[in-house]
């Protein structure tokens, strides 16, 4: 029921379950806090009808956004979001009323809380990604050969990214049904190595920045944070040695 790796909220979502929580687990009676004195995010942020059908109350009818969206979403403590595992107890309506009476306590006087655990990892995220623009535009070890690399790009423009990538493949692909593969030797040899190669580096980028948003609304999240940290550092490698075929 908790996010899990690419599941991501968006900011202001995330913003408005905790304004409206009242700095509290959801859970009836429960006042074990989202962030504790010592400003450590302590909760987790949990979906009441789950993203995977492996999980509790999945609902195939939800798209990603409805998933993610603000009415499906609740804190927790620990401790009542693993309790209300047991979905024949804990209903999606149940826990959808549960969350409702918690926060109409909270919605004329919401709870304000420091954000300041989320600016970190922004920041963070944004020096890492100077780092591989350096490194790939200044640092590269074959400059005239070197597969360049947006790092401003948001998901949409690297999926879109992708997709022409993949059509510029499915070209190449029609040009040697058609014709000998000896006469497009080069088409062969150097388009589709290319163009594939190309393609991973992009699943890479797009993993990346898929993690770095999940992780800044999930920074309890240890096991996907050092994941991320895994996959910085070969892509990091990425960006100085990736060279197209000639």
């Amino acid at each position: 029921m908790a996010g899990k790796i690419g599941r991501t909220i968006p900011d202001y979502i995330y913003r408005a379950l905790l304004a409206r929580s009242g700095n509290k687990c959801a859970f009836h009676g429960c006042s074990r806090p989202i962030v504790n004195t010592k400003n450590i995010y302590e909760a987790q942020l949990c979906h009441i009808e789950s993203v995977s059908h492996k999980k509790q109350r999945y609902n195939p009818k939800l798209n990603k956004e409805q998933v993610n969206d603000y009415d499906n979403l609740m804190f927790m403590c620990l401790k009542h979001h693993i309790e209300t595992n047991d979905e024949v107890v804990y209903t999606a309506d149940i826990l959808r009323k549960m969350k409702y009476e918690h926060e109409s306590k909270y919605i004329e006087n919401p709870f304000n809380i420091d954000m300041s655990h989320i600016y970190p990892l922004k920041k963070e995220a944004e020096e890492y990604w100077q780092k591989i623009e350096n490194a790939n535009n200044n640092e590269h070890e074959f400059p005239d050969l070197k597969v360049s690399i947006n790092t401003r790009a948001d998901y949409n423009e690297l999926t879109n990214e992708v997709n022409e990538t993949l059509d510029a493949i499915d070209k190449l692909i029609e040009v040697i049904d058609k014709q000998d593969q000896d006469k497009y030797w080069e088409i062969f040899s150097l388009g589709f190595p290319n163009h594939l190669n190309k393609i991973r580096i992009v699943i890479e980028h797009m993993t990346i920045k898929y993690l770095e948003a999940y992780i800044s609304s999930n920074p309890q999240d240890m096991g996907t944070k050092s994941k991320l940290d895994s996959l910085r550092k070969d892509f990091l490698e990425t960006s100085k040695t990736s060279s197209l075929a000639d």
